[in-house]
This record gives C-alpha cells, sequence and structure tokens, in this order.
C-alpha cells in the first residue's frame, strides 16, 4: 500500500529516554526523506503540551501523527487521537517501549518509519479509566504503582529493565499486601492482593510480559492479580514475570473482562501506560476499536 500522504505531524518529546531523544531528531528527519514521507516536526515542552499540541492538530487538518517518544508521550498523544480517523505511528526513542513489544516493533526508528511507510493501518482497542482517561497498554494499581511512582521519581541514572527491577526491590522494603474490592463484569470479590493490572497489551515496567494473553483486538481486558505472598516468595517469583509464566503460580489470578471495578482502604496512585492517572476507587472500560494505528 502507498503512504497516505495526507497532512503528516512528528509530534517529538525532547525528555524522553532522560533528555537523549532530542539528538534522534536528525535521524528520524533524514529517515522520514528517505522514505519519501513528507512530515512537519513539532517538539513538545511538557505532557500537556503533547496532549494539546495533537488537538490542535487534529483541528489543522492533520491525519498522520507520529510519535517519537516513549510510552509517556504516545499515552497523552492518544487522548486525543481516540475515537478520531486520524492515524498513529510509532518512532520508539523512550527508556522502556513497552506498546511496541505486543506488537512486535523493535525499538528501531528505521524499521518504525518502514512500518509507517507500509500503510498497514489496523484499528485496536483503548482501556478507559474512569470515564475520562486513554490508555494504550496496562493500568495497575498496588505494589506495581507504589513502583511506578518510585521509578518515575528517581534520579538514578538507569533505565528500562534495570530502572523497574530496582524500584522494585527498593518498594519491597517497606510494602505490606491489602485487601482489593474487585469487581469484574459485575462479580464482586475481595482479595488480599500485592497489585493487579488492567492490560490491553502484553507487556509493562521495562519488557515484563505481565498479561501474556492479552489482544488489543478482543475488546476484553486481561487482568492479573497477584495475591499477598510472602517476601520471600515474591522475591523467587519476580523473574518469572519476564517470560510470562508467572501464571502457574497459585497466588496469581488471571481472567478476562470487558469492565472492571477496584477499590481499597488505602488509596492507592492508578498508573496507565506508565504515567499518573489518578487515584483508587477506579473503573476500567474497554473502548473498544477506538484506535487507528500503523502496524507491521
Amino acid at each position: 500500500m502507498v503512504f497516505n500522504m495526507n497532512k503528516t505531524i512528528l509530534i517529538l518529546n525532547p525528555s524522553a529516554s532522560r533528555g537523549t531523544a532530542i539528538f534522534q531528531k536528525e535521524k528520524i528527519e533524514t529517515a522520514l526523506k528517505e522514505n519519501k514521507i513528507k512530515s512537519d516536526v513539532y517538539i513538545t515542552n511538557s505532557a500537556e503540551d503533547v496532549e494539546k499540541a495533537t488537538e490542535n492538530f487534529i483541528k489543522e487538518g492533520y491525519l498522520n501523527f507520529i510519535g517519537a517518544g516513549g510510552d509517556g508521550t504516545i499515552h497523552y498523544m492518544i487522548q486525543k487521537l481516540a475515537n478520531t480517523d486520524c492515524n498513529l505511528g510509532i518512532i520508539p526513542i523512550g527508556s522502556g517501549n513497552d506498546m511496541i513489544k505486543t506488537f512486535n516493533i523493535k525499538p528501531d526508528i528505521n524499521e518504525s518509519i518502514r512500518i509507517i511507510k507500509s500503510n498497514n493501518i489496523k484499528r485496536i482497542d483503548l482501556g478507559l479509566f474512569n470515564k475520562k482517561v486513554y490508555y494504550i497498554g496496562i493500568a495497575g494499581s498496588g505494589f506495581d504503582s507504589e513502583v511506578t511512582r518510585f521509578a518515575n521519581e528517581t534520579r538514578l541514572p538507569i533505565k528500562g529493565e534495570a530502572k523497574y527491577n530496582f524500584s522494585v526491590y527498593k518498594t519491597l522494603v517497606t510494602f505490606k499486601p491489602k485487601i482489593f474490592k474487585i469487581k469484574h463484569d459485575g462479580v464482586p470479590e475481595s482479595l488480599n492482593t500485592m497489585m493487579m493490572v488492567v492490560a490491553n497489551l502484553k507487556y509493562y515496567g521495562g519488557g515484563m510480559k505481565i498479561a501474556p494473553d492479552a489482544d488489543p483486538f478482543d475488546s476484553k481486558f486481561d487482568v492479573c492479580v497477584i495475591g499477598a505472598m510472602s517476601l520471600i516468595k515474591f522475591i523467587k517469583s519476580f523473574p518469572s514475570v519476564y517470560a510470562g509464566t508467572h501464571l502457574s503460580i497459585p497466588d496469581v489470578k488471571y481472567f478476562k473482562a470487558e469492565k472492571v471495578e477496584i477499590d481499597c482502604a488505602k488509596k492507592f496512585d492508578v498508573y496507565g501506560d506508565g504515567e499518573y492517572m489518578g487515584v483508587l476507587p477506579a473503573e476500567f472500560e474497554t473502548s473498544p476499536k477506538s484506535l487507528n494505528i500503523f502496524l507491521p
């Protein structure tokens, strides 16, 4: 297929990958030209700016939106791209780049642009948190939201899997399981829980395959609940999440649902795509076939 030559905008987050993404600008522009993709360029200055700029470019008639940055950049772009006819292309130059793993896209600029050039557009599902915030990958609360908060705040010069692993073990020192009230598709439960995720994609946390059966085309979430377990058992079990083999652990509950509600006496933060979305209580709903995306 020939790439649709309607107006294309490249939205580049210069602060992605701890401020190194801006040095990829020339390489990205050269690759776009080599693939005969004419694109305007916008350099963002904040998360709010990503969202506002996306909204403005939609109003100006742009059809193709190329996000160059990490998962956070894409997260803020989809707040405005959701339920439009606009197309999203991803150039993954962030620190984690978990979204692309489900789609078998490598973190390579030239390959990402070739995928966009091929013009293979699919319409995927999104998740919707508390009827106001979309997410494309995974939302979670409990232990993992504490880990994400710590990972986002740490100033150590580490990234990806190493940063998440460090944050996990740092958070483990003081974390205690809590009783979560969970309702999925109308079925209520109370579970002593370490953490839970409501997933549209398979990966998060720098490569953790937390939801190995997640499918962004099936109009359902994959919900993974990690039950209370001893510190030693959690540490021993943790590496299995990267291979997606943790589902065999008896303390892990895994199921599919279209709507999930969770609450806890401790009002944990809720993160989606690694970005802060709010606090408990939380309601997650699938938003089927809500985003056009360039895929291999």
